[in-house]
């Protein structure tokens, strides 16, 4: 069985998302591994930049998971999407208008400067041409987040979240075999899915009786990947398999241990209105049942 490392290598992340997306030039991918040599660390479950703001300059996350959402006046709150490894913090547009949507750290967070990424230019084609498939599959994610909410079961949407992840987790090295870890509790899972913290569990229970998938101690498992498809009606972001793909061997994801997610404390995430961002505690959500 293969493994995978949930502390992911900075470089390794920026060098296999964007040359999932794009042939990179030997000097741009040396412009990858010197942005990845500086990070800034992000405390967990605090905001990253509130809404009706202008956004500040843009970062990338190379570590640990954020969630853009929108917050309603009642304190109740929708992720709109989750931020991974290999995302830019927020996603990316040229004239950094206000958004309706803050972004909040879920766990911790080590980021780098994105600035010469997003301006990369006719002296970096490859970066560039990333760039905009990056937002390209931002709108396709969008997409299927409202699709999501909008049409789909509670067992489809829950199905469709965990493919969605597991490919994007994949294509920076974080995922592989259908295992990978999701420090996400089931209060946060709650908000992305538009359920009740109850209807979480229920909904895992039934897909870990259905033998399709599990989620445990912040690890998942897809069982049964076509079967799971199919109930979520899920196919791979169109266009990129016509893409130009990870070209060297030295790029190709390494075995990872199936131990820790990107960081060892697994947060449970209560939504406190009075405060307007993300807290928690370090306690490990399980789904219970066997």
């Amino acid at each position: 069985m293969h493994s995978v490392d949930y502390q992911p290598n900075h470089s390794r992340v920026l060098a296999l998302g964007f040359s999932a997306l794009a042939s990179l030039s030997d000097m741009e991918n040396d412009l990858l591994r010197g942005l990845a040599e500086k990070t800034r660390y992000h405390p967990p479950h605090r905001d990253l930049h509130a809404a009706e703001v202008a956004p500040p300059p843009p970062r990338m996350i190379v570590a640990g998971w954020a969630a853009q959402y929108r917050q309603l006046a009642n304190g109740q709150r929708q992720i709109v999407s989750l931020r991974l490894p290999g995302d830019f913090v927020a996603p990316w547009r040229p004239l950094r208008l206000p958004s309706s949507c803050a972004v909040a750290a879920l766990t911790e967070l080590e980021t780098v400067n994105a600035q010469p990424l997003a301006e990369a230019g006719p002296a970096h084609p490859g970066l560039a041409q990333a760039v905009h498939v990056m937002a390209h599959l931002e709108a396709m994610l969008l997409g299927d987040q409202i699709m999501r909410l909008g049409r789909q079961t509670a067992g489809g949407r829950f199905a469709h979240l965990m493919l969605e992840l597991h490919e994007r987790l994949g294509r920076v090295g974080l995922a592989e075999d259908g295992r990978f870890a999701m420090p996400l509790t089931q209060e946060a899972l709650a908000d992305v899915l538009g359920f009740s913290v109850v209807h979480v569990n229920r909904t895992v229970q039934q897909l870990r009786r259905d033998r399709l998938l599990d989620v445990r101690n912040g690890m998942v498992v897809l069982m049964q990947r076509e079967q799971l498809q199919e109930l979520a009606n899920w196919t791979p972001p169109a266009g990129l398999a016509a893409l130009p793909r990870h070209g060297s061997a030295a790029l190709a994801p390494q075995p990872l241990a199936l131990s820790q997610p990107c960081f060892s404390a697994q947060l449970n995430f209560r939504m406190t209105p009075e405060q307007g961002s993300y807290h928690g505690t370090d306690r490990t959500a399980g789904f219970g049942g066997h």
